[in-house]
């Protein structure tokens, strides 16, 4: 799928039969899991390569941030699918010379989606590249904020549930509650994970994009890039303070957790020390020696009860005294 934005903020789905060939007028060009005929037909446009998919994924900052013919190539992994309970990242090619930004893609993060409702709303036109690359910037800063957001509301949240768990309630039932913190603690964590890579391979990409963009940048756009680096500094920040945050709540919970095994374990060996006794007693009486005077005693019977009793009654009165109880 390929669509195309010009310079007047025409919004053009290239599959249609009216627009083919490319316009002249483009500074935007989007390929969304493009055929290989669409890559062909956009590099005849463009007059120069587009990287490839295997090329996207490398991990050497040499090859994702490089320039070739006044043109600058930069991919970055953009984080899609956040609103699923499966959010990933994506990486996503940015190559932008004097008159047209190009995007290849195989994945479709919200940013874009938001940036054709800005065009067909007319809010904003984008008339040059590196305004719709800007633009973009921001719409994926935007996204990891709302993001970060939504993770710090979920943290308030599970900080209430785990430090004001109801110790009446069954134990079973807090421990199930205190894995299910666990549970949402560890894929809030992986989401931040995701997102830090994310700020930390835009900041890259912005940065080399300031470090080498042309003359013919607009001069007004520059301190608007700027902006968005010192926005996602601060989120950088945030994201640090959340995983301390997290860290916290893990070490809590896990406490937690540990607390009401211990609770089950004193239960058990309370229990254990309470039977003890009257066991040793009635072991006692159990024995078939012949020379045992109390078997033939009319009242042996209750006083070994009685004596069982007691020695049960006596360790309760302790552990009682003692608050074990």
């Amino acid at each position: 799928m390929v669509r195309l934005i010009s310079q007047h903020g025409q919004l053009i789905d290239w599959n249609d039969e009216k627009v083919s060939p490319l316009p002249d007028n483009l500074v935007f060009l989007d390929l969304l899991n493009p055929a290989r005929s669409e890559e062909l037909e956009a590099e005849k446009w463009l007059e120069y390569s587009l990287p490839t998919r295997e090329e996207m994924q490398e991990i050497e900052e040499s090859s994702r941030l490089y320039q070739e013919n006044n043109v600058l190539y930069m991919t970055a992994w953009v984080p899609v699918g956040l609103d699923t309970p499966d959010p990933e990242t994506t990486a996503i090619s940015f190559v932008i010379g004097q008159d047209c930004l190009t995007t290849v893609r195989y994945a479709d993060p919200q940013a874009f989606r938001s940036l054709y409702d800005q065009v067909k709303r007319q809010c904003t036109v984008p008339l040059t590249s590196d305004a719709v690359f800007l633009a973009l910037v921001e719409l994926f800063v935007a996204r990891i904020a709302d993001a970060l957001q939504n993770i710090e509301a979920d943290l308030k949240r599970v900080s209430r549930e785990v430090f004001n768990v109801d110790q009446r309630r069954n134990t079973a039932a807090i421990e199930r509650d205190l894995a299910d913190v666990v549970k949402l603690l560890g894929r809030r964590s992986a989401l931040v994970a995701n997102l830090r890579e994310s700020l930390l391979s835009l900041s890259r990409m912005l940065q080399f994009f300031l470090s080498n963009f042309a003359t013919w940048m607009k001069p007004e756009l520059s301190a608007q890039f700027r902006t968005v680096v010192r926005d996602m500094r601060s989120l950088d920040d945030y994201t640090n303070q959340q995983v301390q945050e997290m860290s916290f709540l893990l070490e809590s919970t896990l406490g937690l957790i540990n607390i009401q095994q211990n609770q089950i374990i004193k239960i058990f060996t309370v229990a254990s020390v309470l039977f003890m006794p009257p066991t040793l007693i009635a072991s006692i009486y159990g024995m078939n020696f012949d020379n045992m005077p109390e078997l033939k005693w009319a009242a042996g019977y209750p006083l070994a009860i009685v004596l069982m009793i007691v020695f049960a009654a006596v360790p309760i009165w302790y552990f009682k005294r003692k608050g074990l109880l």
